[in-house]
């Protein structure tokens, strides 16, 4: 589109106006400082200015949309890369891998982050008479989705509320109200429908959740959990892998390696002692898969992220 002096005019849609209300909070802020808190304890604006290395972490229930440059996502086996416009969203506590792919100072990764909270999804879906199809097929609680405009749009009002102090209190629930309503009837809003609704409905999974992450360096017999969330062994399994992607086994054992990394980046204790506090009886079993996670033995991953910054 050209304007009459012939004078090229850039489009400006959502994310563009998006993208220049994240930066606007960047400005004057250090170039190493990755977020940016907000007003609304719920919301955050982050900031990439290089390419990261692949990094093991928790994600826990949140939605992040991309407003510039790429990234990559490992979820269970799948690989998924995704750039502006797209978001990645997590229903419940998810161990996941994630890479920016493209950033640098002069056009940042940018994305913006909003907290999700089960109670509010649930009385959003109850509230707005929603209904919440049966998926038959065993779907992951997170995934990567397309936004559409008006997603877009709920969000850029959301952040012009920010510098409307006197206004944010009454009208940011409402802003965000429909957020998670454009989040539920998204094409794959079906799948934090269900999460949601099986935390109140079916809380056998999320009990089990909650006692691994708070026991996880305790021994776990899959027959003693099975018991404690009132569920067969069988029905708990399948039904903790089709929302994690992983057994619970295998999910304890992402929490003690990744909980045990954040002891070793605090320094000045030794693998053995790490590998003891996070439920290891075998220093030796410990570091193998640590290695097998992270790529590197935990005396080699130190010495290596003393000279780099953690990504997060």
């Amino acid at each position: 589109m050209r304007n009459n002096g012939n004078i090229p005019v850039l489009p400006c849609g959502p994310l563009d106006l998006l993208r220049a209300e994240v930066l606007s909070h960047f400005e004057d802020v250090p170039e190493e400082q990755r977020d940016v808190a907000t007003a609304l304890p719920y919301l955050t604006f982050i900031r990439f200015t290089r390419p990261t290395e692949l990094s093991r972490g928790m994600l826990e229930p949140s939605m992040c949309l991309v407003l510039q440059g790429t990234k990559k996502v490992l979820i269970g086996t799948e690989i998924t890369h995704y750039g502006s416009g797209s978001y990645v969203l997590s229903a419940i506590d998810m161990p996941i891998s994630g890479q920016v792919v493209e950033a640098s100072v002069a056009q940042p990764y940018l994305g913006v982050r909003i907290d999700l909270d089960a109670k509010e999804i649930a009385a959003q879906i109850i509230e707005s008479k929603l209904s919440i199809p049966k998926n038959s097929h065993s779907r992951a609680g997170a995934y990567v989705e397309e936004s559409d405009a008006e997603l877009q749009e709920a969000f850029l009002r959301l952040l012009r509320l920010l510098k409307k102090p006197k206004d944010l209190a009454a009208l940011a629930p409402l802003v965000k109200q429909e957020i998670l309503y454009r989040l539920i009837t998204a094409r794959d809003g079906d799948v934090l429908g269900q999460t949601v609704l099986a935390h109140y409905q079916e809380k056998g999974v999320n009990q089990a959740i909650h006692w691994i992450k708070t026991n996880y360096a305790e021994p776990m017999q899959i027959e003693k959990l099975a018991k404690r969330v009132s569920m067969s062994v069988s029905n708990l399994h399948h039904r903790f892998k089709a929302i994690t992607v992983m057994s619970p086994l295998q999910y304890q054992k992402q929490i003690r390696l990744l909980e045990a990394r954040k002891l070793l980046l605090g320094g000045n204790i030794e693998a053995a002692t790490v590998a003891f506090k996070v439920g290891y009886e075998s220093p030796s079993q410990f570091s193998r898969e640590y290695r097998r996670l992270f790529g590197a033995s935990p005396l080699q991953d130190m010495e290596y992220l003393k000279h780099h910054e953690l990504d997060r």
